[in-house]
This record gives structure tokens, C-alpha cells and sequence, in this order.
């Protein structure tokens, strides 16, 4: 009854496969960035007031640069991107939590979740709308 074309096919599997890597790009800069962090503050007296500041930096260049892989073609770069931000956020929170040993949602959770949404969904307009350099 409904048919896929085979292009529609390996668009979708693509799709697919461009988020999966965008999603290990993220996880790699945000547990290498996690690590040299905590060096930094092991090593220098900061105050615990700069931990939630710098990890939502961190979330933020992740999601940034996840998408910028992620996210491909020319249309529904919103969407992708939004989606994007979503999905990071939560193989984020999975990883981190276990890593920690517990799992807590909270208000930081939920601003986190929207943060990576706006910037996921920001690279996706921009990376779509962008002129292509030849």
C-alpha cells in the first residue's frame, strides 16, 4: 500500500547514521571536556559556583558540535537540529548518571533539555541555510 522509494530509503538510513555520529562526536567532547575540567579544579581552588556555569558550556559546545555533523541536507534543519539537542541531552543525562552511580532529574534536567533543544536547533537553521562554497 505505501512504497518507499529507495533514495527515501538511504536518505532515512543516512539520517539515521548522521545523528549516531553527531551523538559520539558530542559524547567524546563532552567526557573529554568533563575530564580536563575536573583536572582544572582539582588543581586550582575554584569555587563550586563555576561547576553548573562550565557544564552547561560544555552540554552547549557539544550539542554545537554534534550538530554541525549531524545535521545534513537542505531542508528541515529545525527539526533536525531540535531533535538533535533532545536526544544528546538524554544519551548525556544515561551516560552521566551511570557514570555517577545515580540518576536525578531535577529543574537543572529540564534546563538542560531546553538549552540543548535552542542550540541544536539554532546550528540546524544556520547549517541548512547556509550558502554552499563550491
Amino acid at each position: 500500500m505505501f512504497s518507499h522509494s529507495k533514495s527515501e530509503k538511504l536518505s532515512n538510513d543516512n539520517v539515521f547514521f548522521d545523528f549516531v555520529k553527531g551523538i559520539v562526536i558530542a559524547i567524546i567532547v563532552s567526557l573529554g571536556l568533563v575530564v580536563l575540567f575536573a583536572f582544572i579544579l582539582k588543581g586550582f581552588s575554584l569555587p563550586d559556583s563555576v561547576i553548573t556555569p562550565v557544564t552547561m558550556i560544555i552540554k552547549a559546545l557539544s550539542v554545537v558540535l554534534g550538530s554541525l555533523v549531524a545535521v545534513k541536507g537542505n531542508s528541515k534543519g529545525l527539526v533536525k537540529g531540535v531533535s538533535f539537542g533532545a536526544i544528546y541531552i538524554v544519551v548525556a543525562f544515561l551516560i552521566f548518571s551511570l557514570l555517577a552511580g545515580s540518576f536525578s532529574v531535577g529543574l537543572s534536567g529540564l534546563l538542560d533539555l531546553l538549552s540543548a533543544i535552542a542550540c541544536g536547533g539554532i546550528v540546524g537553521i544556520i547549517k541548512v541555510n547556509r550558502k554552499q562554497v563550491a
